[in-house]
């Protein structure tokens, strides 16, 4: 059984298909050891106390917050495994939130816990043949089975993951956005190209608008949108204008800065000038 066989039990709730829809379509086991250890210990310890949003949790927090799921989730399948129909209790992971207390905790900690109890999760699940798979109860009013917990357990993680590197990561980042500079418009062109070149055909309409950016962006009323470290361009996009919405166009990120959540970082900025260009238009 994988995830495509949870539909044939029950309905799956919208809060859980945000978990189980990040994960492998593998078997249970395989599926939760794949995601089993989706972190970089050196990249969250360098984030400390920063947060991206007054009142977000710390990266420490989160990861507390990663193991108390794990166990109430691996809970929550014993007991359907078990056929328990009484309705399972809601976790309000805000209230449990404010006695999370990690003074103590270091990342390296946490993460260990955390890898404890996904093993614990693993054996959990080897002793259940499919019959226990199929078993269905109700936990926080949401219809769930034990198959769909072995994906909800493996996807939470990887949710807080892409949390981490779309917001928690580019704090880490000496990188500054800038904004339709002109000097910069060759390395509009350069990074694009390069990127398409690899893996495209350069078609006769994006080289136009690559070549001719000025023209073909900034004087409609476009912006183009600069990632600069260090005096160097390491990503760009631009904004491009369709009446009281705007287009995000021509993302591109240098090769040798990937995987450092740069175009994570001009996604959200440029998401967040199309709200401030909306809002003034």
């Amino acid at each position: 059984m994988t995830k495509k066989d949870i539909q044939t039990l029950h309905e799956i709730h919208p809060w859980h298909e945000r978990y189980i829809k990040l994960t492998a379509d593998l078997p249970p086991l395989e599926v939760l050891q794949e995601h089993r250890y989706p972190f970089n210990a050196k990249d969250l310890a360098a984030l400390g106390e920063l947060t991206y949003a007054t009142c977000k949790w710390t990266i420490r927090e989160m990861l507390q917050h990663i193991v108390d799921t794990e166990r109430i989730l691996g809970y929550r399948a014993l007991c359907l495994a078990r056929d328990e129909q009484a309705p399972l209790p809601n976790y309000d992971e805000a209230a449990y939130g404010k006695f999370i207390n990690i003074t103590d905790r270091t990342v390296d900690d946490l993460l260990a816990e955390f890898d404890l109890l996904r093993q614990a999760t693993l054996l959990l699940f080897q002793q259940f043949d499919e019959a226990a798979l199929k078993r269905t109860g109700t936990a926080a009013e949401k219809r769930v089975s034990v198959l769909a917990i072995a994906y909800i357990l493996a996807g939470h993680p990887l949710h807080h993951l892409n949390i981490i590197q779309e917001r928690y990561l580019p704090l880490l980042l000496p990188v500054a956005i800038v904004f339709n500079e002109p000097a910069y418009l060759r390395h509009f062109e350069a990074l694009n190209k390069t990127w398409i070149l690899k893996d495209y055909v350069l078609e006769p309409e994006d080289r136009h608008v690559l070549e001719n950016a000025q023209e073909a962006i900034i004087d409609r009323g476009g912006v183009i949108l600069y990632a600069v470290e260090n005096s160097q361009v390491v990503g760009t996009v631009a904004l491009q204008p369709h009446g009281n919405e705007w287009e995000m166009i021509k993302m591109a990120v240098a090769e040798d800065q990937r995987r450092r959540g740069i175009g994570r970082f001009l996604i959200r900025s440029a998401m967040e000038q199309a709200k401030k260009m909306v809002s003034t238009a």
